[in-house]
């Protein structure tokens, strides 16, 4: 009888306090701090022109209802409610007609504001963001004066980190747009948790200048969401917004390893466990967390299989690290190859050599060849295999749930 596995297993998640009330009245009393929300919103009543509200759409965790109704108590309180016009910011995403209704209904509507309209970005329809620009954008976006977008502050893999400044950009932006600002995720300060000297960041900020240079005024609410609980939100300039929620953020979705271990089990449930490119997402949150030649258990259902083509057209033709770079210097970049690199950086056995499994998922056979993903039905066979991969008489393994979320790395 073969000996039951042996790996000792830390186990990690979001380290989330108590919810300090409701979540409107979280975001009411952030709302009561900034001074200029009266102004703005009594600037565009006075202007007569809508407030143009960028809201995310359900591949994110935030809770824009509890924004929308903290902002429709504090108008009415303060008679300064102007009109509004709802636009989804969904990048590239691309939802079903029935998701849409949903998310319209549950989301938007039930926001208490005067919302006279809703649109959902298409990145292949925008306009110029004004003269000396090249950055489009939806036209909302480029002929309003007034907008405001909430967003919530995570980790982002390549980005550092995700909040209203990344809905009020890479959320409206053009495909072409998006494509070469992701471009700066091919570059090594493109990371999970840093800002500075970020290329990925450093764009979204550049786009953010460029509205103040069209005259437009950015009022944004940001939260940090974790577990279904608003745990903290701050309104401001997008920017100053996001920085007072970075240490909440940081304490929340982070995890400081001792050293990097031998197998990272990797839980990610929707929305981002819906295809293999989203759950993409916790490897590079997490691939930190374990050594060269190490395992990385994968646990998404991915119901919607790999989700890219392109991606996985990238990855047919480069079975390495260096053929992968080769290609996309040759082709040029599109969206979603600096993915495709990384993982074949992370399972090229010349570079960091780490054994991926995909556990529990509906990714084919042979798409899991060509990811060079070794598929389990169940976590028990996945360790069982890591046991085999990484022979020790005790592994050190890490448990991270949450792990689109959940960042766990060396200190």
């Amino acid at each position: 009888m073969k000996p039951p596995t042996r790996i000792c297993f830390e186990h990690v998640g979001v380290e989330s306090a108590p919810a300090p009330g409701p979540p409107v009245d979280t975001v009411r009393r952030a709302v009561d701090a900034c001074d200029s929300v009266a102004e703005f919103l009594g600037a565009a009543k006075a202007a007569a022109e809508p407030v143009v509200l960028l809201v995310n759409d359900a591949y994110r965790a935030t809770m824009s209802t509890a924004a929308l109704q903290a902002l429709a108590e504090f108008g009415q309180s303060q008679r300064c409610l102007p009109r509004f016009r709802a636009l989804v910011a969904t990048g590239t995403h691309t939802l079903s007609p029935g998701e849409r209704r949903s998310f319209e209904v549950d989301v938007i509507l039930r926001g208490g504001l005067p919302v006279e309209d809703v649109a959902w970005h298409d990145a292949d329809r925008t306009e110029r963001l004004g003269r000396g620009t090249t950055v489009r954008v939806h036209p909302w976006v480029q002929a309003g004066r007034f907008l405001l977008p909430i967003g919530s502050v995570e980790p982002h893999y390549f980005a550092g980190m995700t909040g209203a400044h990344k809905t009020a950009t890479i959320g409206v932006m053009s495909r072409s747009d998006i494509e070469r600002n992701h471009r700066g995720a091919m570059a090594a300060d493109s990371r999970v948790l840093r800002l500075a000297g970020n290329p990925v960041h450093e764009g979204i900020v550049g786009v953010l200048l460029a509205y103040g240079a069209a005259g437009k005024r950015v009022l944004a609410i940001n939260e940090v969401v974790a577990e279904g609980k608003l745990l903290a939100a701050a309104v401001g300039d997008p920017l100053e917004s996001l920085a007072k929620l970075l240490p909440v953020a940081r304490a929340v979705f982070t995890y400081s390893v001792e050293q990097p271990f031998d197998v990272v089990r990797l839980r990610v449930p929707p929305p981002l466990g819906r295809s293999f490119y989203q759950a993409d997402k916790a490897l590079r949150n997490n691939e930190a967390a374990v050594r060269d030649g190490g395992c990385l258990l994968l646990e998404a259902a991915c119901p919607e299989g790999v989700g890219q083509d392109a991606f996985l057209r990238l990855l047919r033709l480069a079975g390495d690290y260096a053929g992968a770079v080769r290609i996309v210097e040759a082709q040029g970049y599109h969206l979603g190859d600096h993915k495709a690199v990384n993982l074949r950086h992370l399972t090229d056995r010349a570079r960091r050599g780490v054994h991926v499994a995909l556990v529990g998922s509906a990714v084919s056979p042979d798409d899991a060849g060509i990811l060079d993903v070794h598929l389990h039905p169940s976590a028990e066979s996945a360790m069982e295999w890591a046991a085999d991969v990484v022979p020790a008489p005790l592994r050190r393994g890490l448990i991270v749930e949450d792990a689109g979320a959940v960042c766990a790395a060396p200190k």
